[in-house]
This record gives C-alpha cells, sequence and structure tokens, in this order.
C-alpha cells in the first residue's frame, strides 16, 4: 500500500477537528454536515489563498467555547480571484481534553 499524500494528510487533520455530530450553516443558509463539509473543502468550487479574522471574542463556558469574529476570505473561487467578507459565529466543545468544532455559521455583515 503506498503512502498517504500529503493532501490526504491535510484533510485527515482537517476532519479531526470537527465533531462527528459537526453542523455548518454557509452565508447562503445551506446546511452541512461533517461530510459534506469536508467535500466541500476538498472538492468545491473554492481554493483559499489567506483568511483574516478581525474584531474576534470568544466566549467560554466550561467544556463550551463560542468564537465570533468578522472575516476576510482571500480565494480562487471557480478559478478566478476574489475577496470576500462575512461575519462568523462556531461553537466548541471540550472532549477528552480536546477542542472539537460542533457547530458554524457565517453570515453576511451588516451593511
Amino acid at each position: 500500500m503506498p503512502p498517504p499524500s500529503a493532501s490526504s494528510l491535510r484533510w485527515d487533520a482537517v476532519a479531526a477537528q470537527l465533531h462527528p455530530a459537526f453542523l455548518y450553516v454557509n452565508a447562503n443558509g445551506h446546511g452541512l454536515d461533517r461530510d459534506a463539509y469536508l467535500a466541500f473543502l476538498a472538492e468545491g468550487p473554492v481554493r483559499w489563498k489567506a483568511q483574516t479574522l478581525g474584531d474576534a471574542a470568544v466566549a467560554v463556558d466550561a467544556q463550551v467555547a463560542v468564537p465570533a469574529a468578522t472575516v476576510l476570505d482571500d480565494v480562487l473561487y471557480e478559478g478566478q480571484p476574489a475577496r470576500w467578507e462575512f461575519v462568523t459565529t462556531q461553537t466548541y466543545v471540550e472532549r477528552d481534553r480536546e477542542w472539537l468544532y460542533l457547530v458554524g455559521h457565517t453570515a453576511l455583515p451588516a451593511a
């Protein structure tokens, strides 16, 4: 059996950060479960060149952490450069001394 590729190791590392019950709701209101989210990241029309967070704040209570921030994405969308701005809220839960990404939501910023 050949060794795993660098690409598959990268996606394995991303998958390891996601809670088994992971849910993401994008700015268009589409919900993605863990498998659909990973497929979108690996095979979708967007390739991230850079992502910058601003105005970040985190609320923490016991084993739950909720960061909120503005997001500036520099991407290739269907091969064309694009820059997008969003706001995001994410929920992480601590399980076995690791923080797992449980729920994420992205929206357009207020006008």
